[in-house]
């Protein structure tokens, strides 16, 4: 407090009795000492001493005009909200004099609002969590390419990063404890950096299906047996379990399948060019496929030629064996086409349920952390003897 700043001229009521009064009108600033620890649901208490540095006890004796605490003149504020309220006389002994020095200590609770911290700092914090969550609900590609779940990791990194920044900007620069706000934003930050590097790993799983490896058949029967049929918990992870249908006819163990190809025709020791032709193999799994039948199925050109490199029947016969040869390399290819595709889809399948539970594990552990950083907030301080020495003598 400066003297000269609150220098003002006022009467003096002296009594027949010695009692002097004196009405001082003053505005003082108060220095307290803060406990960030539980910022912004923090509590301080203040205190502001009452003191002569003229007269000791033996010349003055301080004394509150009212014994009972007194906030008439109290206004509220709108940072700060008054919790309790007292005063505490003492007395201090100086080596330089022998008598002691009397005071009057007020003491102060104040609490802080943390509504301004709430909306503009835990609140956004919180929509970006949410956008972490949602970005789980992401369905895999058959190729394991989409690495969006990754860009959206590493943009709620930085987001937090920068919600960090104006935390750092908002709290008081101390270095002896970490704020109850910082600690809620790094458990934030590790919680999504989890998060983005589950995904790489549920990427890097699913990525296994396109070397051609196989699904491993105890985790295959827990997945899709155990849990994706589980009635009550099936709903959760949403696979697609429904057999596909096969358009290909077996019968009796062997298989049928009518090819159509647009190239050159024989018929009849005839060389049509342009002909389309249809050939109906047999694939017999016990034994060796052979050609049913191949007929012309129409053609692009009029003409007709004859044959004469293939006089007789057998001539006709080996051409038709080599066309068998490149419909039974075409079958392999699909057939191979097709077991690929199925066995992207069990990793797909396999991925999208580990990542529902992934993503089951994260809301609770988000939540649950939220809850037990932000909700346990400090009761209201009270003063007591012990807590006003304290206050006084930190």
């Amino acid at each position: 407090m400066n003297v000269d700043e609150n220098e003002l001229e006022t009467n003096v009521i002296v009594e027949h009795t010695g009692l002097v009064t004196l009405f001082r009108s003053l505005i003082t600033d108060i220095t307290c000492t803060l406990n960030l620890k539980e910022f912004p649901f923090d509590q301080q208490v203040c205190h502001l001493t009452l003191a002569s540095w003229t007269f000791d006890g033996s010349k003055i004796q301080l004394e509150p005009m009212n014994r009972t605490d007194n906030l008439d003149y109290y206004i509220k504020n709108s940072e700060w909200s008054l919790i309790d309220y007292a005063f505490k006389m003492y007395e201090k002994v100086y080596d330089c004099c022998p008598y002691a020095y009397p005071d009057i200590t007020y003491f102060f609770v104040i609490r802080r609002s943390p509504s301004y911290y709430i909306f503009s700092l835990v609140i956004p914090s919180a929509f970006i969590t949410v956008v972490t969550i949602v970005g789980f609900f992401t369905p895999h590609s058959s190729t394991g390419e989409n690495t969006e779940k990754v860009s959206l990791g590493v943009t709620a990194l930085l987001s937090m990063a920068i919600i960090m920044m104006m935390v750092s900007d908002e709290v008081p620069a101390t270095s002896e404890i970490i704020p109850l706000i910082g600690k809620y934003y790094i458990g934030l930050i590790f919680i999504i950096f989890l998060a983005a590097y589950t995904t790489t790993l549920t990427l890097a799983f699913q990525m296994r299906g396109n070397s051609g490896l196989r699904l491993d058949p105890r985790l295959k029967y827990f997945l899709f047996e155990k849990v994706a049929r589980n009635p009550w918990i099936g709903w959760i992870v949403a696979t697609q379990l429904n057999e596909q249908k096969n358009v290909i006819t077996q019968k009796n163990g062997k298989t049928e399948m009518t090819y159509v190809f647009d190239v050159d025709a024989v018929e009849h020791n005839v060389y049509r060019r342009g002909a389309v032709v249809g050939a109906e193999v047999i694939v017999n799994r016990h034994r060796e496929s052979s050609v049913k039948r191949t007929r012309t199925l129409g053609e692009k050109k009029a003409g007709a030629l004859r044959l004469a490199e293939c006089p007789n029947r057998d001539c006709v016969l080996h051409v038709v064996n080599r066309i068998k040869e490149r419909l039974d390399t075409i079958e392999s290819f699909i057939f191979y086409q097709h077991y690929l595709k199925q066995l992207n889809n069990e990793w797909e399948q396999a991925t999208r349920i580990m990542d529902r539970f992934i993503m089951i594990f994260y809301i609770i552990g988000t939540v649950a952390f939220a809850m037990t950083m932000l909700l346990g907030g400090p009761e209201d301080l009270l003063l007591t003897e012990e807590l006003m020495d304290k206050a006084v003598n930190s």
